[in-house]
């Protein structure tokens, strides 16, 4: 790490793409662009620079992978973020408060939200779920305790395509993303023990999650994992958009017309992290929309503010991302923004305060079937 600091910091010297890092167009310090957090992991690692006087900086990071996209050389700073967060973990400079007061709250209840363990299959109760099947739906924190209606569509779905599914309920536990991306990564091996063992209980092959952090962390963080502790890993993984557009495209369901100015928030889980761009743009052309871009879009879509762990932080911070994001879809003169991702869609709506309707695409999917 040390030696690639020494070399990549210096190329940073030379470059302001990353700038375009939502955080830093709020604050406007250097220390959080990433160029200054490169340079200040350097001198760090120099001993030139306490890691206490500046570690807050380093989670005003949503790590939603913009700089990547814009980086001249392709430094994984994403990775190099969530590494040098799991580092001052380790050396007792973090977590901050609220981060280490919400990993208290999941080693109790399983999930970052204070709520009870038993009420996080509530939502389901009014429909018929199966204890074992070859396909499970992890609903995930946000779905299960804020947006339910994300969770109740997608299930609804699910049964009027003839999806056969299994559902965890109280048995399901975070899948630990808010906390690899804040650096607490010990419970969030305790998380994917659990979740594993359920799913291999149950007979399951197939992972579907509504959840972009879910998607992003089962599919991409989990693998490793299972290499790190000895466990095999043949899971399949996919979000419900995935499974919505292989049925349009194998003509198993047909959309009906929904003649609405619209636009579409590319979650930075589901889009810069894990490529996935036109197959949510494909879903939505098929309900023959009025659809528009926002300016920025696909991998150069500014973040909604709420990941990595700065909108439980930093709201403030979070809040004027989001706000932006909201100005630049108003602009476009659309009356919904859609998305696919319940904590984007929680974030969205509380940054519109009331001025634009957000929607996640399971919910139009579902009512327009």
């Amino acid at each position: 790490m040390k030696e690639f600091l020494e070399k990549e910091a210096l190329i940073c010297a030379q470059c302001h793409y990353c700038r375009v890092c939502p955080v830093y167009s709020v604050i406007g310090w250097e220390s959080v662009s990433p160029r200054g957090r490169m340079f200040m992991l350097r001198s760090i690692l120099k001993g030139k620079l306490e890691p206490s006087i500046v570690v807050e900086d380093f989670y005003k990071c949503t790590t939603c992978g913009a700089c990547e996209v814009v980086c001249q050389t392709s430094i994984p700073l994403v990775d190099v973020w969530e590494t040098a967060r799991a580092d001052f973990v380790r050396k007792g400079f973090a977590p901050l408060n609220i981060h280490k007061m919400l990993r208290e709250i999941a080693e109790k209840t399983g999930s970052p939200y204070k709520e009870k363990r038993e009420d996080r299959g509530k939502w389901a109760e009014k429909y018929k779920t199966k204890e074992k099947a070859e396909i499970i739906y992890f609903a995930g924190c946000t779905a299960s305790y804020r947006t339910k209606e994300l969770a109740e569509n997608t299930v609804e779905f699910f049964t009027k395509v003839g999806i056969d599914f299994c559902y965890a309920g109280a048995d399901e536990v975070c899948c630990g993303s808010p906390f690899l991306r804040t650096g607490q990564r010990e419970i969030v091996y305790e998380f994917f023990k659990k979740n594993y063992s359920e799913w291999r209980r149950r007979g399951v092959k197939t992972i579907v999650t509504t959840c972009a952090g879910c998607y992003r962390t089962i599919s991409r963080d989990y693998p490793k994992i299972a290499e790190e502790l000895g466990y095999k890993w043949d899971f399949k993984v996919f979000h419900t958009v995935q499974i919505i557009h292989k049925l349009l495209k194998e003509g198993k369901i047909k959309l009906k017309e929904w003649r609405e100015k619209i636009t579409y928030h590319d979650p930075c889980h589901l889009g810069r992290h894990m490529g996935i761009y036109e197959e949510p743009r494909e879903v939505l052309k098929a309900l023959n929309t009025d659809f528009v871009e926002m300016e920025r879009n696909r991998e150069n879509a500014l973040c909604c503010g709420a990941g990595g762990g700065v909108r439980s932080q930093f709201k403030e911070i979070a809040m004027e991302i989001g706000k932006k994001r909201i100005e630049e879809a108003k602009r476009t003169g659309a009356k919904y923004i859609i998305s696919c991702c319940p904590f984007c869609k929680l974030h969205l709506e509380q940054s519109s305060e009331g001025s634009m309707e957000v929607l996640d695409i399971i919910e139009v999917v579902n009512k327009k079937l």
